[in-house]
């Protein structure tokens, strides 16, 4: 009779501790999620707003290396050379390129996002936004 006691204490402390220890793991675990969640909506969309923002998407292939090349290229050779901002985002190389594209006239910046769609071409992976925010960390601010 002594020893099933004995056997029933032992498993009845053994199960609260289990189950304290889970009650700490819960309220750590929400605690560092609520932190996550509050950090990611920080980085996930710019307070800036720009003149023109190109996403380069991706649908399980990574983001369209062609038109990304295309884009700077294109850039590289304008001769306002205007900078961007390069936001990044996801695990497939997903990225914003931000233009704000003071260096050129505002009565030119119509026929430089024409231009430049052109020189990118059609992609199912490629978006564009006028006057609006860009998604994702700030990775490298391109300043000439």
């Amino acid at each position: 009779m002594n020893n099933i006691v004995l056997i029933f204490s032992i498993v009845a402390l053994i199960a609260s501790t289990s189950c304290k220890n889970k009650e700490k793991a819960a309220s750590a675990n929400s605690t560092t999620s609520s932190t996550n969640a509050t950090s990611n909506s920080k980085t996930m969309q710019s307070e800036k707003k720009y003149r023109l923002v190109i996403s380069y998407n991706s649908i399980g292939t990574g983001i369209d290396r062609d038109a990304y090349e295309k884009m700077e290229k294109f850039v590289k050779e304008h001769p306002n050379k205007p900078a961007y901002d390069r936001y990044t985002y996801g695990r497939e190389g997903e990225t914003d390129i931000a233009f704000f594209l003071k260096e050129i006239k505002s009565g030119d910046q119509a026929k430089f996002i024409t231009d430049l769609k052109a020189a990118i071409g059609k992609s199912d992976r490629v978006n564009y936004k006028e006057n609006d925010k860009a998604s994702g960390q700030l990775r490298k601010e391109i300043a000439n």
